[in-house]
C-alpha cells in the first residue's frame, strides 16, 4: 500500500505564486515525517494529500480512507460522537490511553486545546484510516500526553503522515523525512536527528563547492583579462598602420609572424576563456546555499517605572467542574514567570483571570494560543494600514524568525506559525512593558522557537508565559506557577 501524489501543484487564490509547484512524492507504509519552515507548504500537502484541498494540477491516489487531523482545535471531529458512544475495545483503549472521561467528548467547548488535541487525535485513530496525517499533533499537550501519543501512534499500520516540530516524537516515531527546502523537497532515511545531521553534512559540502567554485571563477576572471591584453597587444603589433611604406624587412616580420599563427595564438586563447567562464558560472550557480535568517531578534522595550504591575489577591476561580486555589501572587516589573502543568489543570482559567487584573493603561502584549480567523483578518489589515517605516520593522522581525517577507501577508497562505510571528512583530511597535503568552512554541518551526528564546530570555520588561516545554521556561523565566491538583504553586529556578 501505498500513496502517491504526482506532479502536483497549488497556488492560493490571493497569492502570486504556487505554494507547491510540480510536486512528485510517494508516502509508504510507516511513519513519513514532513520538515520545514512556517509557511513552506506542509499543511497544504498534507490536505491534497488526504482529499481535504483539490490540486491546481496532478494526481493523487485514490481509493484509500484518509483522516487530517488539523493543527487547529477549536472544532471538534466530525465522528466525536460515535466515537463517544462506541464502548468496543478499540474506543475504551483509547480513550485510556489518553485519559479521556466519559462526559468530555460531551463538553467539548469547555475543554482545554490539550484536552481537545487528545480527543481529536483519539477519534482520527478510531476510524482506523488507510491514511492518517497529523499536524503539529503534539501543540497544547505536557509531557505526560505525549508520551501516550507515541505510544498511541507507534501502534498504528498505515500509512502516517507526521507534520511536526517535536523533535523527540519524529526521532521515536518516523522511518524517513522529508523536507522542504529551497531547491525543492528531499527525502533521507530516519528520523529528525538522523536526517537533519545529513543534511548539515550535505549544507557544509555544498558551501565548501561554491567557495571553491568562486575562487576558480575568480581566477579565471583574472586570466581572460590577461589574455585579453595580450590579444590587444598582439593586434597592435599586427598592424601595418604605422611603418614605413618602404620598410618592407618589418612588413615581412608581421607576415611571418600571422602565417606561422604566433601573434594569433593569444587572441584564440582569449577567446577559449568565454567558455570555461560561462562553465565556472554555471558551478557557482548550481552550488546554491539558501539563506537562513538566523540572527537575534531584538524586542525593544523598557521596564514599567511601576515596581508591581498586578498583584493577585488569594482567591478560589471556577475552573471547568471544579474550582481553583489561587494563593497571594505578584507580577513586578521585571519578573519572568513561566506557567506550568498537565492539561485540563487550569492554566489558561488562571491566565484569564490575571488578564481582568491588568490596569488598562499598561502596553501589554498578549498572543492566545490559537488565532481565530476574526483575529487573523483584524491583524492583517492593521498591519497593512501601517507606515511604511512600522510596516518595515514588522516584516524584518518577521524575517529574522525565519519567513519570507515577501509573502506572509498574503491572508489565505498565512499559516499558524506565520500569524504568531506576525503578532509578535506587530505587538513589539508599541514597546510592551508585559508580553503574555500562551503556548508560544505552539507552531513555530525549530529556528523560530530557538530565535524566540534568546529574545525573551533578554526581554527587560515583565513576561507570563504558559508552555509544556520545559527547556524552553528554564532559558526564558526565573520563577515558575505550577498549576496543579487544582491549586497554584510558585517556585523559584
Amino acid at each position: 500500500m501505498q500513496l502517491q501524489l504526482s506532479h502536483v501543484s497549488y497556488t492560493y487564490p490571493s497569492a502570486t505564486e504556487p505554494i507547491l509547484n510540480n510536486i512528485s512524492l510517494a508516502f509508504p507504509a510507516g511513519w513519513t515525517g514532513l520538515l520545514g519552515d512556517n509557511g513552506c507548504g506542509k499543511s497544504t500537502l498534507i490536505r491534497i494529500a488526504t482529499g481535504a484541498l483539490e490540486p491546481d494540477a496532478g494526481t493523487v491516489t485514490h481509493g484509500l480512507v484518509c483522516a487530517l487531523c488539523p493543527q487547529d482545535a477549536h472544532e471538534p471531529p466530525e465522528n466525536l460522537a460515535d466515537f463517544a458512544l462506541d464502548y468496543g475495545r478499540e474506543a475504551r483503549t483509547l480513550r485510556e490511553t489518553f485519559r479521556i472521561d466519559d462526559d468530555m467528548p460531551w463538553r467539548f467547548d469547555e475543554l482545554s486545546f490539550g484536552e481537545r488535541k487528545k480527543l481529536q487525535i483519539a477519534c482520527a485513530l478510531w476510524f482506523r484510516p488507510d491514511v492518517l496525517a497529523l499536524d503539529e499533533p503534539t501543540n497544547h499537550l505536557d509531557a505526560d500526553a505525549r508520551a501516550e501519543l507515541a505510544e498511541a501512534l507507534t501502534r498504528y499500520r498505515g500509512i502516517g503522515i507526521l507534520v511536526s516540530h517535536d523533535r523527540v516524537l519524529l526521532d521515536a516515531l518516523v522511518q524517513r523525512c522529508v523536507s522542504f527546502e529551497a531547491g525543492g523537497i528531499v527525502a533521507r532515511p530516519g528520523g529528525y536527528t538522523a536526517a537533519h545531521a545529513q543534511a548539515e553534512l550535505e549544507r557544509e559540502s555544498l558551501a565548501r563547492e561554491r567557495t571553491e567554485a568562486k575562487s576558480e571563477l575568480t581566477r579565471l576572471a583574472a586570466e581572460q583579462d590577461r589574455r585579453a591584453h595580450e590579444a590587444a597587444r598582439a593586434q597592435a603589433r599586427r598592424s601595418k598602420r604605422h611603418l614605413d611604406p618602404h620598410d618592407k624587412a618589418a612588413k615581412a616580420k608581421i607576415d611571418l609572424a600571422i602565417y606561422t599563427g604566433k601573434d594569433g595564438q593569444a587572441g584564440r586563447l582569449s577567446s577559449q576563456m568565454g567558455a570555461r567562464m560561462d562553465a565556472a558560472r554555471a558551478r557557482v550557480n548550481a552550488a546554491f546555499v539558501a539563506k537562513r535568517y538566523d540572527g537575534d531578534l531584538w524586542l525593544d522595550a523598557t521596564p514599567c517605572p511601576r515596581k508591581t504591575l498586578v498583584h493577585i489577591a488569594p482567591a478560589a476561580i471556577a475552573c471547568g467542574t471544579g474550582s481553583l486555589s489561587i494563593p497571594e501572587l505578584y507580577v513586578a516589573n521585571t519578573d519572568h514567570i513561566g506557567i506550568m502543568g498537565p492539561n485540563g489543570a487550569g492554566k489558561s482559567t488562571l491566565l484569564n483571570h490575571v488578564r481582568t487584573l491588568i490596569a488598562h493603561d499598561l502596553a501589554v502584549l498578549d498572543i492566545p494560543q490559537e488565532i481565530d480567523h476574526e483575529t487573523q483578518a483584524t491583524l492583517l489589515s492593521r498591519i497593512q494600514a501601517l507606515a511604511s517605516a512600522d510596516r518595515g520593522r514588522v516584516l524584518s522581525t518577521v524575517a529574522q524568525l525565519n519567513s519570507d517577507p515577501d509573502r506572509i501577508l498574503e491572508g489565505n497562505r498565512t499559516s499558524p506559525g506565520e500569524l504568531r510571528k506576525l503578532m509578535l512583530a506587530h505587538g513589539i511597535l508599541a514597546s510592551p512593558v508585559l508580553i503574555i503568552m500562551d503556548e508560544p512554541t505552539n507552531h513555530l518551526d525549530l529556528h523560530s522557537v530557538e530565535a524566540l528564546e534568546r529574545a525573551l530570555a533578554t526581554y527587560p520588561g515583565a513576561l507570563l508565559l504558559v508552555s509544556h516545554d520545559a527547556a524552553f521556561l528554564a532559558a526564558c523565566t526565573t520563577r515558575t506557577w505550577e498549576v496543579r491538583d487544582g491549586c497554584v504553586r510558585e517556585q523559584y529556578l
